[in-house]
């Protein structure tokens, strides 16, 4: 039960993370295809820590803190990949490359930093 509490927890930091820099970032990026790719790319993220976070708390208490440096290091490498392989589909979907990148990295970042707060606060 604490363990789906504690996703929860992220999940609902990490939704409120993307809201507040997909606001910011609508400063800047102003057209309709930039905020759809913005969107894509929110939706992606929001998916991709959410299955970080869980890897990465799954192992937190039963292992040597070597292994969960071990898991942080998979998670910021499914991130990347991520990153990789959305910079071509971006091209393919026909969306602002532009604003799907820097967006997603945004997320990533904002997100990625949430992380060790969650795991402290979930002691």
């Amino acid at each position: 039960m604490k363990e789906k509490r504690a996703i929860a927890y992220f999940a609902g930091i990490s939704a409120a993370l993307i809201v507040i820099a997909t606001i910011i970032l609508r400063a800047y990026f102003r057209t309709v295809e930039e905020h759809d790719a913005m969107l894509v790319s929110a939706g992606l993220a929001f998916a991709v820590q959410l299955g970080a976070y869980a890897l990465l708390r799954s192992g937190r208490r039963r292992e040597p803190t070597g292994e969960v440096i071990i898991r942080w290091a998979l998670g910021a490498g499914l991130r990347l990949m991520v990153l990789v392989l959305y910079a071509p589909l971006a091209r393919i979907l026909n969306i602002s490359l532009e604003a799907a990148l820097v967006s997603l990295v945004t997320f990533f970042f904002l997100t990625m930093m949430a992380e060790p707060l969650m795991l402290e606060y979930d002691r």
